[in-house]
């Protein structure tokens, strides 16, 4: 049994908090989530902790160890997926999530040794699941990745990456009642955390065993809780200048915020903020009104959450019988009562106990699942495609289908040929959780091997709502770049192979298949070619 058993540990890396849990093989039906953390005084107690840092003299605080005045670097998660990284406390937002998470790794490790003895975690194999919002790109997650693995939870097995809905989705279709758990029902899951709002709508294709499959494409925006932060920023700034709000004051301001959003309510008590004599103002208290917290900071968030659930129940054709609100901000009272105020009356609005580890739980499930399919509690038969995904590929000129401006003439293939889009992924269609999809190839492998191959395959995306272009496009952007290693094709498979002549150059002509598996967070890629299955060496994400 001892060879057998495995650790479980999910990282739900927050843009605002971050949490842990784990599960051991041997007890699978308990997830343990970390809720003890180093702070100021001794230890804090919370189901998640702060995703923030601060450089000191001797290193970094992390989390509840920062005080509270201090200045902090936050909100570094949302920096990976933007184009380009603003450096914060001489330190880039990738080189931050490592910090954060070497810190988060540190103290996992010595919690697993007090529970279980340093000897058995030394001895234990131990599975890793990242969460990382659905709307992200490939670089960015593939960075997130990168970053957790460095910090030291990268072991001998490659980190799992799920998308933070489907995780979600994973732990809470326990909590849906029988009259939603039935073949055919269908429900949305609104992930609403401190960065991201991440959308699925889910039917249930199966009650016994349990399985889902996903029926629209997720949608997603930045309209997180730490958004209602920057607003309330915004809004200071407004009423008495930059120059009165200082880094310093707006530090100790949205520490008061922060703990007066998570209860608000309209018609609640409104904050009050201790102010500088300098103001003016009745006993030095600044007391913001209901009416102006509701509409000029509460609202605009609102709105853009109450959109993205209304697209996906039109995508699902109407046919939703529940939003499940999940994720820390999720869990917000004055969210679930617009929410329910605008959405008809047959669509039932829940907020699942425990929902703010729901993502961190859900992770623990996949991996489970991952190393012992009789694991998983519940199974996703099929997944459909935010975009499409191809590659180009040269092909015998068609005037029926191609444009005449693309062709040319090939001395190599003797013909007219184009380049045309090879789409083997295509937006809105679904795809089934293990079945990956396939696409033929040439490639032309020089006899002598001092001539250098061309042993890249490169990987184009698309949005266009419509069919996708049969041809590269402006909407056509190339997101990956997968590398092969052409050593290993046999001799015997190149000596079978059609032989074509180009001036001084001889090439084996080795006709091979591309593979793409669209899962949870990322597509995965297998080639195979010359008789040999090629996992793809490195992948470069654009």
């Amino acid at each position: 049994m001892s060879e057998e058993r495995r650790i479980v540990v999910s990282i739900d890396f927050g843009t605002t908090f971050s949490g842990v849990a784990w599960a051991d093989t041997t007890q699978p039906d308990v997830q343990h989530v970390l809720s003890d953390w180093p702070s100021v005084g001794s230890s804090q107690n919370s189901p998640k902790v702060p995703t923030e840092l601060r450089k000191v003299a001797s290193g970094w605080q992390w989390g509840f160890q920062i005080p509270k005045s201090a200045k902090r670097s936050r909100l570094f998660k949302l920096r990976l997926d933007e184009p380009s990284d603003t450096k914060a406390e001489g330190e880039s937002a990738q080189e931050l999530t490592r910090i954060y998470l070497s810190c988060l790794y540190s103290h996992f490790i010595s919690v697993l040794e007090s529970k279980l003895s340093p000897s058995v975690v030394q001895s234990t194999p131990m599975d890793v699941v990242v969460t990382v919002p659905a709307i992200w790109s490939n670089n960015a997650k593939q960075e997130t990745e990168k970053a957790a693995s460095l910090a030291g939870f990268g072991g001998e097995q490659k980190i799992k990456l799920i998308s933070e809905p489907e995780a979600a989705a994973l732990y809470t279709v326990k909590y849906l009642s029988p009259s939603v758990l039935q073949t055919g029902r269908r429900f949305v899951v609104c992930d609403a955390g401190g960065g991201t709002v991440d959308l699925i709508t889910y039917e249930v294709a199966k009650v016994q065993p349990l399985q889902m499959r996903e029926v629209t494409e997720g949608t997603g925006g930045k309209c997180g809780s730490s958004m209602l932060n920057m607003r309330f920023r915004r809004f200071l700034k407004q009423i008495h200048g930059d120059k009165y709000w200082t880094d310093e004051r707006l530090v100790v301001a949205l520490s008061e915020f922060e703990a007066f959003k998570r209860d608000f309510s309209p018609k609640g008590e409104p904050l009050t903020l201790k102010v500088d004599p300098s103001l003016g103002l009745k006993r030095d208290r600044f007391t913001i009104p209901q009416d102006d917290m509701a509409t000029k900071i509460w609202d605009p968030i609102m709105k853009d959450i109450i959109c993205l659930i209304k697209e996906q129940i039109s995508m699902a054709d109407e046919k939703v019988a529940a939003v499940v609100l999940v994720g820390g901000f999720g869990q917000n009272a004055y969210l679930r009562t617009r929410v329910r105020e605008v959405i008809v009356s047959r669509v039932r609005v829940l907020q699942p106990e425990n929902g703010v580890t729901a993502v961190v739980k859900g992770a623990v499930i996949y991996g489970l699942g991952s190393y012992q399919p009789a694991l998983a509690l519940v199974g996703i038969a099929s997944r459909v495609a935010r975009r499409s995904y191809g590659t180009c590929l040269l092909t015998k000129y068609d005037p029926t289908k191609h444009n005449r401006d693309e062709a040319f003439w090939s001395e190599k293939e003797e013909d007219w040929v184009v380049v045309e889009m090879c789409w083997f992924i295509r937006k809105g269609q679904s795809y089934p959780d293990d079945k990956p999809s396939k696409i033929e190839y040439q490639c032309d492998v020089p006899v002598f091997m001092g001539h250098k191959p061309q042993a890249d395959i490169e990987i184009f995306s698309n949005d266009d709502d419509l069919e996708a272009p049969i041809h590269i496009s402006g909407t056509t952007k190339r997101v990956a770049t997968l590398f092969l290693d052409l050593h290993k094709i046999t001799k015997s498979a190149k000596s079978s192979a059609k032989k074509k002549k180009l001036g001084w150059h001889r090439y084996y002509c080795l006709t091979g298949v591309i593979e793409a598996s669209y899962g949870s967070a990322m597509i995965t890629y297998t080639v195979k070619l010359g008789g040999v299955t090629h996992d793809v060496i490195r992948i470069r994400y654009e």
